[in-house]
């Protein structure tokens, strides 16, 4: 199980580097647009790249921020429960977030599939939508891992062994 943790934590962090990167290349345009705004010459189709980043870049963040617990934690009821029915509401949790991101995939697959064969393009660049989509996808699918792992580590969001 610590080989698949460990892969789960690498490729989340890749794919945080990713978004990081696709975000300070977002703020370069926007910032570019910007100042080519004032001289009258604005970067034609700005607003749909930036869209389309802003989306990659929260899917791929997704997933490391989850490993990390960046999430909204409100554990006044668990709290005050035992570690075992702590764990068993743990994993609960987590598996319901593994059906909700593995229907997410399977949806966004469908849906990436639909703008590929229908090619789908943007208004103003005509960029098609099918690489957001799948990599969106594939966000909810490396999700779904983050979650498996989270279910069998011995450890708690805050570091507690449970083991």
């Amino acid at each position: 199980m610590r080989a698949f943790s460990a892969f789960t934590v690498r490729l989340s962090t890749y794919m945080s580097v990713i978004s990081g990167s696709i975000l300070v290349f977002m703020a370069a345009l926007t910032l570019a647009d910007v100042i080519l705004r004032l001289f009258r010459k604005p970067i034609l189709g700005t607003y749909e790249i930036v869209a389309f980043l802003g989306a990659a870049v929260a899917g791929f963040a997704l997933p490391r921020g989850s490993l990390k617990g960046a999430n909204i934690n409100v554990d006044l009821v668990s709290s005050k429960l035992s570690a075992k029915t702590q764990r068993v509401l743990l994993i609960a949790t987590k598996l319901l977030g593994v059906l909700l991101f593995l229907f997410g995939a399977i949806y966004l697959g469908l849906m990436g599939r639909n703008f590929y064969l229908t090619k789908t393009v943007t208004m103003t660049l005509r960029v098609p939508f099918y690489p957001v989509v799948f990599g969106l996808a594939v966000s909810c699918l490396v999700q779904c891992l983050v979650s498996i792992s989270q279910m069998f580590d011995d450890k708690d969001d805050k570091g507690v062994n449970h083991g």
